[in-house]
Order: structure tokens, then C-alpha cells, then sequence
């Protein structure tokens, strides 16, 4: 419908559209769509037409005009393509700044590659795209494209803001359903924006003008708590061939299991009887499982397939046990498969998978996800999670790739959301005992034994696999405030039952303490507590959001140098509100003949979500723990 309308606009209007009066000229945009902006998109249009349950069109037209060298990251002119999705058509077109034509693309112009990385072993996913290089800016770029999907399972939804940096003219989203299959759809962040929708024929259309663009504030919520966006299903759907249809979570989850992990759990005799014997002398199930975990981590490796329906079906478990490699699905269907074997109850769980937290969508069934984790229910208390696809990660530990966030269980019964396990702020500790033995000339030797659970455990152990060269590099560049450091060999301590990981470090350093006369000055924080700095943060438009909690806990040992005492030393120092706390207190006691200068330290990161206006007293607090973490004791030499 819009596309043939946007032909003959072009056929009565050409002569204006290509000279220097053309609509697309970069003068034309409104200032207040170029402010914190990179690229502007000009006008978008995305009309999808469902053929039948197994047929759908998706017509792409896009205008965005580049405004700087920042702004190229939003310059793709290309698609997808597999088996199941063909791209019938692709143009593009290059303006000046002027709406003059540069440069044109047609189809066979364009480049083909795969759309995979080099960690995936199999996949038949692929990409045809456009390269163009800039010469001046700002430009525009007018990129069209028609591709035809067998997987109905996916409807592609509107989100007319593409991103931080970038402001939105004009975006229109159409679906047509002459198939007239029922329709689902639910609104995100829509309120308060320009927008126009009508419903005609069982379908939808919506449009927006003049959104401006977003500039990213540190400590903010991710963009898919506050985009506008439009998501779409089907209730009636096709995903290579293999029809379904569902409504609820709980039917959606049915059709998976009962097509994408039914009937490929089985594993050889052999290996069912290998699990029997090594488990045979465990006393509980979590035992059996623990014994089973290992198992999968020593005798397989992740390697990507995205094989099978359209890459959500997991490689058979027998295959798995064979070639010793799986991508997430293959290895957690293998591990399911195992535990199986020693009835032991799994749920097959998909997740959206990252640092930053995404949920599946609890209010609205659709395909979702971009990864696999296990889940083991338990009736006497917290379920426990499993991550196949490491080889180092412990027992029922998710750290901040998977934690805290709304999962699918894929169950024979039917689908459930679930959240994953949240760590809480007790959970997430570093400890850190410290002792540093100073001479009069500022130069020091210091051990340390760092001990770190909960997240921070995740962030961590994986050091254990790095050379030492770049294990001390990593303790140089984080600790840049110490002066000439010279390292031992580091030990580490990895309890995976505990989830406790050690550090045992031994090194020297120059000039800690500075001069003032026959005094020293003496720093009380070794290590400084992790400040953030916020600046132009007056204007923010944004919650202030902080994920995840922290808590170190910190004593440090100042031995003094001989003939030196301590003349002042700060009060002890207790804050405590919204954000957090921190608590400081210094000390001098006499050890082994020496006089011993103690600091005990607390400090306490909060997660919550504030108000954008609340990020002014979150500055203050983070001056605050900054000011307190400099403070200095006077040392003097003794007569």
C-alpha cells in the first residue's frame, strides 16, 4: 500500500526530489531533531503483509541522513537471509547534503556474506548488504528492500528509535492480514508521543513524527525500559514448515517442547550406564546432578550450530555425547538428557543472555530469547540454575550473564516464567585484607589476600586462565595509582563449592607516602574505593538506575616506618542514605614493636531505580565517598 503510494510520488514529484529543493536536503531538519544527534532518520517505513500462516512480505524503506563520522554506525543498508527468507529485492541510493544523487546501488551491486562468527560451526544464516564511503557530511542514504518469510513465528515489531545519538522524523509501521489470522500486539513507552494508529482489516498502522534523540547518561536504565516500541505476534504461526498456534506462555511453551525437544534426549546404553556408576555413590539428587555438571564440562565445549528449525531446535543428545561439542541448545539438552537418565527433574530454559538485564516478555507470548540455561527445580528452596556451556563456571552459578531476570521454562505440560536467581547485596562481597609495611621513603611491600563471592566472584575467577604476564598487567592497570609495582607470582584460591575465589598477592612499590617536611603524609585507602564521576548531569532526562548492587570490605595495615608515629589521624566517619554507605575508622595499635596504623573500611553500592532529578544527591554521594577515600593520617618522626 505505502510503497506503490511512494512510487508515484517519485514519478509526479522526481525533478524535486533529486535537485537541491529535495525534501531529504539536511537543511530541512528541524533543529530540535539535530541536537545530541549523530543521524537523523528522515522517514521509515516497514510494511509487513501476512499472505498465510506460513507466507509474509516485508517491505523496508528507510531515509537517514548521516550528520558526522559518529553517525556512520547507523549507516547499514542490508538484510538477513536463509533458506527460509528471501530477499526478492534491495536498492540504495546515496544523497549530499543537498538531496542530490552520489551514488546508486542496485541489487547486484550489493556484497553476500555470512551473518555468522568464526565461533559457529554450522549455520545457513546470511547477510547481503551495501558498502558505501563517505566523503563529506552530512549525507543521506534511502535504502529499500522486499524480503519474503516461511517463519511467520517472528513478526518483525516497530521500534522508531533506533538508538542513543539518533532522532526519528518520521517512522511508519503497517501490518496488512489479508490471511485475517487473529492478531496480538502490545504498546511500550507510546504515551506522551506523536502518534497516529488506525486498525483497518485486521491490521495495524501506526506513525510517528518528530522524536527526538536521547543521549546516554551514565548509570541509566537500558533502552528497552523507556523506547517506544510495538511488538507483534501471530496466533497461528509457521517456523520451518512446522505449523503452531498458542496464545498463553503456557501453549507456546507446549509447541516447543513438543517440537523443537521432544524425542532428543535419547543417549547410547553406554553412557546412560557410564552416569550410573559415577553417580551411584552420591546420596541426594544434587549430588547425582553436581557429579553429572562435571561430567558435561570435562568431556565437551561449546562450538555454535544454528542448524535444525531455524536454529532453535537442539542437536540430539546422542549426537552431542558423540562429538563432544553443542551450542548453548545442544549442551543443555545433552545435560538434561543425562540428568534424565537418573530421574532427575530439568526444565529447558530460554533467556535473553547478557551483562544487562532482559527479560522475556511475561505479558506477551512470542519467540524470544538469544540463549539456553538449565533449570533444576526444588521444593525445599532456591531452584538451582545451570550454565552448559562453560567449562570453568560452578555448580548452580549464573553470575551477571544470566542473573535476575524473567526465563521460559519449556515444560512437556506447557510453557512458565520464571526469574532467575537475584544476587543480593549480601551476596555480592569483596574482602580485602592488606598488609603494607612502609619505609621513610614512601616505598613499600605489601600482601594482600582478596576474597570475592557473588557477582564479583564471576568477574574474577577467570583469571585463573590468563598467563602471568597479563595477570600482573591486569593488577597494574587496575591499581594505576601505585607506583613501580613488582609482583610474586600471584596465587589464587578458586572454592567453586563455596563459590569463593581467593587472591594471594605479594608485591613492592614507590613513593606511597609523600613529604611535607619531617612528616609524612600517609593515604588511609591502599586501594580506592570505586567512585563514579558524573558530570553534566543537570539537565538529565533519565532515571538513575544502578543493576546490581556491591560491598567491599576492606582493612588495611599501614606497619609505619621506624622512628615515625602518627601525629593526626581522621575521626571515624559513618554516612549512610538512599544510595548507599560508607564507614571509615582509623586506629593505632602497637605489633611485633611496631606501631600499626589500621583502617577498617565499609562501603555499600544500593541497586534500585531513582528519579532523573535524584541524580544530583547520587553525585554529592559519589563526591562524598570520594572525599572520604583521599583522607590522609600525618605521620611524624619521633624524637
Amino acid at each position: 500500500m505505502y510503497r506503490h503510494l511512494f512510487f508515484l510520488f517519485l514519478l509526479i514529484n522526481s525533478t524535486a526530489v533529486f535537485s537541491q529543493i529535495s525534501p531529504y536536503a539536511s537543511n530541512l531538519i528541524d533543529p530540535a531533531l539535530t541536537e545530541n544527534a549523530n543521524a537523523v532518520v528522515r522517514d521509515e517505513v516497514v510494511e509487513i503483509t501476512v499472505e498465510a500462516v506460513d507466507k509474509m512480505k516485508i517491505f523496508t524503506r528507510k531515509v537517514l541522513t548521516i550528520l558526522n563520522t559518529q553517525g556512520d554506525s547507523f549507516a547499514f543498508a542490508g538484510d538477513f537471509y536463509s533458506d527460509e527468507m528471501k530477499i526478492k529485492d534491495q536498492s540504495l541510493l546515496i544523497l549530499d547534503k543537498n538531496g542530490a544523487e552520489i551514488q546508486k546501488f542496485k541489487q547486484k551491486h550489493f556484497k553476500d556474506r555470512s551473518a555468522v562468527s568464526s565461533g559457529t560451526l554450522y549455520s545457513d544464516d546470511r547477510i547481503s548488504y551495501a558498502e558505501f564511503t563517505p566523503q563529506d557530511y552530512p549525507y543521506t542514504m534511502v535504502y529499500e528492500s522486499e524480503v519474503i518469510s516461511n517463519n511467520t513465528i517472528f513478526v518483525k515489531g516497530w521500534d522508531p528509535l533506533k538508538g542513543y545519538l539518533i532522532s526519528t522524523e518520521s517512522s511508519t509501521y503497517v501490518l496488512n492480514n489479508p490471511a485475517n489470522i487473529e492478531l496480538r500486539y502490545k504498546e511500550r513507552n507510546l504515551d506522551g508521543l506523536h502518534i497516529e494508529k488506525s486498525f483497518p482489516d485486521n491490521g495495524l498502522v501506526y506513525i510517528l513524527k518528530n522524536l527526538p534523540a536521547y543521549k546516554s547518561e551514565p548509570f541509566s536504565p537500558s533502552m528497552e525500559e523507556f523506547n517506544p516500541e510495538l511488538r507483534v505476534a501471530l496466533k497461528d504461526f509457521s517456523l520451518v514448515g512446522v505449523n503452531g498456534s498458542s496464545t498463553t506462555w503456557q501453549d507456546f511453551g507446549k509447541w516447543q517442547y513438543e517440537n523443537l525437544l521432544q524425542g532428543r534426549n535419547k543417549l547410547p546404553e553406554t553412557t546412560v550406564n557410564k552416569i550410573t556408576q559415577l553417580t551411584s555413590k552420591a546420596k541426594t539428587d544434587v549430588e547425582k546432578a553436581k557429579i553429572i555438571y562435571d561430567y558435561v564440562q570435562k568431556n565437551s565445549r561449546y562450538i555454535s550450530v544454528q542448524l535444525g528449525i531455524g536454529g532453535w531446535e537442539p542437536v540430539p543428545a546422542a549426537e552431542v555425547d558423540q562429538l563432544k561439542y553443542g551450542d548453548c541448545k545442544g549442551l543443555t539438552n545433552y545435560t538434561k538428557a543425562l540428568l534424565d537418565s537418573q530421574n532427575i527433574l530439568s526444565h529447558y530454559a530460554v533467556v535473553f543472555a547478557g551483562e544487562e538485564k532482559k527479560n522475556i516478555d511475561p505479558d506477551f507470548t512470542s519467540m524470544q530469547g538469544n540463549h539456553v540455561i538449565l533449570n533444576l527445580p526444588q521444593e525445599n528452596g532456591e531452584d538451582i540454575w545451570l550454565e552448559c556451556t562453560s567449562q570453568t563456571s560452578p555448580f548452580n552459578y549464573l553470575g551477571d550473564f544470566t542473573d535476575d531476570r524473567f526465563v521460559l521454562l519449556v515444560k512437556p505440560e506447557g510453557g512458565e516464567i520464571v526469574r532467575t536467581k537475584n544476587y543480593s547485596l549480601e551476596e555480592n562481597i569483596r574482602e580485602t585484607s592488606t598488609t603494607i609495611e612502609l619505609n621513610e621513603d614512601g616505598n613499600f611491600e605489601a600482601s594482600v589476600v582478596q576474597k570475592s563471592r557473588g557477582i564479583p566472584y564471576g568477574n574474577i575467577y577467570v583469571i585463573t586462565t590468563a598467563k602471568e604476564d597479563d595477570q600482573i598487567l591486569f593488577y597494574k592497570k587496575n591499581w594505576g595509582h601505585l607506583k613501580n609495582l613488582n609482583f610474586q607470582k600471584p596465587k589464587f584460591i578458586n572454592d567453586r563449592e563455596n563459590q569463593e575465589f581467593t587472591e594471594v598477592l605479594k608485591f613492592t612499590g614507590d613513593r606511597y607516602t609523600s613529604k611535607a617536611g619531617n612528616r609524612l603524609l600517609l593515604p588511609l585507602s591502599f586501594f580506592i574505593p570505586s567512585y563514579y564521576s558524573l558530570t553534566g548531569s543537570s539537565n538529565r532526562k533519565l532515571p538513575l538506575q544502578i543493576s546490581r548492587g556491591r560491598h567491599d570490605v576492606d582493612v588495611f595495615e599501614f606497619v609505619l616506618p621506624a622512628g615515625f608515629k602518627q601525629e593526626a589521624i581522621p575521626e571515624a566517619v559513618n554516612i549512610d542514605g538512599d544510595f548507599g554507605s560508607f564507614k571509615m575508622e582509623v586506629q593505632v595499635i602497637e605489633k611485633n614493636g611496631r606501631d600499626v596504623l589500621i583502617v577498617e573500611r565499609d562501603y555499600v553500592l544500593r541497586d534500585g531505580v531513582w528519579p532523573a532529578e535524584s541524580v544530583e544527591d547520587f553525585r554529592k554521594f559519589m563526591n562524598m565517598i570520594n572525599a572520604l577515600g583521599n583522607q590522609k593520617a600525618v605521620l611524624v618522626k619521633s624524637l
